[in-house]
């Protein structure tokens, strides 16, 4: 039995940092704002173009956010939430971006945000500044 906890325990630790791709993991964190506002409503997205990989985070108090990532160059995009409308009594609910000013729509869209974070074991923290 204690074999097996010890073993247990160990494949906890490996899992924890690895994906099912194998690749290292590390947690990323940063905060995001507008105008030296923190951005509280929203997620960030980071886009690994080169490899297709896309994660996001929800944006939290004091515009902060913890995403896991591989090591690697990352576009980064920051969205509105999504909020349901009724277009009529008839109609299925739909899911649009909710409407708000802090975050220019520049920022929306990884192409044009021009954001970016370059992701390696001594480089996990990045806060981004948005613009009017």
């Amino acid at each position: 039995m204690p074999r097996l906890c010890l073993w247990l325990a160990a494949a906890a630790v490996v899992a924890a940092g690895c994906s099912a791709d194998g690749l290292a993991r590390y947690t990323v964190t940063g905060k995001v704002t507008f105008q030296g506002q923190a951005v509280e409503e929203g997620d960030i997205t980071f886009e690994d173009v080169a490899a297709g990989r896309v994660n996001s985070a929800k944006l939290g108090s004091g515009g902060r956010y913890s995403v896991e990532l591989p090591a690697g160059d990352f576009r980064v995009s920051v969205s509105p939430p999504l909020v349901e409308t009724k277009a009529g009594p008839d109609s299925p609910p739909d899911m649009v971006p909710k409407n708000v000013k802090n975050i220019p729509k520049k920022y929306r869209v990884g192409e044009t945000s021009q954001l970016s974070a370059k992701v390696a074991p001594g480089a996990l923290s990045f806060d981004f500044e948005l613009k009017p």
